[in-house]
């Protein structure tokens, strides 16, 4: 999204503040405090001003090459740069050869995890709206009024529709689905990301009593878990059903910042 007549008023500590204001960094914090695991947050600060910015899902040498492209000097993703401690940097690695590049580019990182899935207009929640919601409940709180997991009802629709409806939403055709295309409900959970776990610990706590379970990266026993449980299960690819709510993340940011800073979008059209 180009925008033009911009000024440069915006600083890293400037725009780390409006991220925040979107998906607080403390959701993060908070879910490393009580034993889960991230690293959202500034991952490489090189410099203070921020003209161009690019954004996208996964942190890889494609996307800095891309940053590098549109001349860029700031990086936004979700999929963390740095996830865990690293030990050493050996370019012939991918990880490390994207971070050496950034560096060498003076392309500042800046990551959005567990802070942006489970924000009030994140990853999650804009899944849910893929999928036809109007009105959510969050399945599991983890800080104030943010969490994991939406419930919602729709009208009474088949499990053939609400798959061909998700893949024009997400632009996608790679969704796998465990149930009868005539089946007929009102009731779905989604979970973007991994989230599988999450979903059969809700559906086995009584935390949801949806019938159609949305998430991706489900092993064979979760799925067998819940279809013996009685729910139909839908798998879009991880990165098709994140990138879709990463994108309106991306827009919404960069109508926040219009005329402070210039914004592009990388989409990796090999995991779509």
């Amino acid at each position: 999204m180009k925008q033009k007549g911009y000024k440069i008023m915006l600083t890293i500590d400037k725009l780390y503040t409006i991220l925040d204001g979107v998906a607080p960094f403390d959701i993060s914090k908070e879910i490393i405090k009580n034993g889960g695991h991230d690293n959202s947050g500034i991952i490489l600060n090189l410099h203070k001003n921020v003209e161009k910015i690019a954004f996208s899902l996964d942190f890889s040498e494609k996307a800095v090459d891309f940053a590098v492209r549109n001349k860029c000097d700031t990086l936004i993703t979700h999929h963390p740069a740095i996830y865990y401690p690293i030990s050493e940097i050996d370019h012939s690695e991918p990880l490390s050869s994207a971070l050496v590049k950034a560096i060498k580019k003076g392309i500042n990182v800046i990551s959005m995890h567990l802070n942006l899935d489970e924000a009030q207009k994140g990853i999650d929640h804009y899944l849910a709206k893929a999928l036809g919601a109007t009105n959510t409940k969050i399945i599991e709180k983890d800080y104030l009024d943010y969490g994991y997991g939406r419930e919602f009802c729709l009208n009474a629709t088949t499990l053939k529709d609400l798959v061909s409806s998700l893949k024009k939403a997400l632009n996608s055709n790679k969704i796998t689905v465990y149930g009868s295309q005539n089946f007929t409900f009102n009731k779905v959970a989604s979970f973007c990301g991994g989230g599988s776990s999450h979903a059969l610990k809700a559906v086995c706590d009584n935390k949801t009593d949806a019938c159609v379970i949305v998430t991706s990266d489900a092993p064979h026993h979760v799925i067998k878990e819940l279809v013996e449980r009685g729910k139909a299960v839908v798998l879009p690819t991880h990165y098709s059903a994140e990138n879709y709510g990463f994108k309106k993340f991306y827009g919404d940011i960069s109508q926040t910042i219009l005329g402070s800073a210039q914004t592009y979008y990388f989409e990796d059209k090999r995991f779509l």
